[in-house]
C-alpha cells in the first residue's frame, strides 16, 4: 500500500476511535446498557437515504435489500492487496460460526466496491464467492457511493491519475452492521477477528430481541 493510502487508513482509524469515544459518552446507563463490542453500537439506529447499487447478478441492490435480515457491509475493492481479502476471510469465519450457532439464516454479508471502474458485477461475483458462496457483491456510480459512504462515516480516496489498471484505493476498514429494519445499528472497528465479531453480534442480537420484547 502506498504511503498516502496508509496515512489515510491511520487517519480513518483515529477518526473512528474518536467517534466511538463520543458515542460512548452518549450511551444510556442503567437497565438498558448497550452491548460493549469491539466498535460501537448506535443508541438510536440510523436510517440512511435511498440509494441504488448494482449487485453482482446485475440486479438492483437498494435500501430494501437491507431489510428482513442483519447485514454485515464492508466497503473495499477487488484489487485490494491486503485489507479487503483479510477482512472478507474474517467475515467468512463469522458466517461459519453463526451457522454453527443456528443464526446464519438471519444474516447476510455484502461487499461494496468503491472501485466501479474496475469492479464490474462479473468480477465482483467471482471475488466474493471465493470467500463464501452466500456473499453478495455490489457497486455503483461514484456519486452514489460518495453519498452512501458519507452517511455511514466511511471514507475512500483515489490516487491522482487513476487511468491505469494498477492503482490502489485508500479506504476505511470498518464493518457496518444493519439491523432487520435496514438501519445502521453498529460498527465493528479494525483489527477484525471472526470469533470476536460473532460473539459481539450475538450480544447485539440478544439486546435487540430484548428491546423488541419490551416494545422499545
Amino acid at each position: 500500500m502506498s504511503p498516502v493510502g496508509k496515512n489515510l487508513l491511520i487517519a480513518v482509524g483515529f477518526v473512528a476511535f474518536l467517534i466511538g469515544l463520543g458515542l460512548a459518552a452518549l450511551w444510556p446507563r442503567g437497565g438498558d446498557d448497550l452491548p460493549q463490542i469491539t466498535g460501537f453500537v448506535y443508541p438510536e439506529p440510523k436510517t440512511v437515504s435511498p440509494f441504488a447499487l448494482t449487485a453482482d447478478d446485475g440486479s438492483t441492490f437498494d435500501r430494501s435489500d437491507l431489510e428482513g435480515r442483519w447485514t454485515f457491509v464492508f466497503f473495499g475493492y477487488t484489487h485490494c492487496p491486503d485489507v479487503c481479502p483479510l477482512t472478507l476471510a474474517e467475515l467468512a469465519g463469522v458466517e461459519q460460526r453463526l451457522r454453527q450457532a443456528g443464526v446464519a439464516a438471519e444474516t447476510q454479508h455484502v461487499f461494496v466496491s468503491v472501485d466501479p471502474q474496475r469492479d464490474d458485477p462479473a468480477r465482483l461475483r467471482e471475488y466474493v464467492r471465493h470467500f463464501d458462496p452466500t456473499f453478495v457483491g455490489a457497486t455503483g456510480p461514484e456519486p452514489v457511493l460518495r453519498q452512501l459512504t458519507r452517511e455511514l462515516g466511511v471514507l475512500f480516496d483515489y490516487p491522482e491519475g487513476k487511468e491505469g489498471a494498477n492503482y490502489e484505493v485508500a479506504h476505511s476498514a470498518s464493518i457496518e452492521l444493519f439491523d432487520p429494519d435496514g438501519r445502521l445499528h453498529a460498527v465493528f472497528t479494525a483489527p477484525h477477528d471472526a470469533q470476536t465479531i460473532a460473539e459481539d453480534f450475538r450480544k447485539i442480537h440478544r439486546h435487540w430481541q430484548q428491546r423488541r420484547s419490551r416494545g422499545a
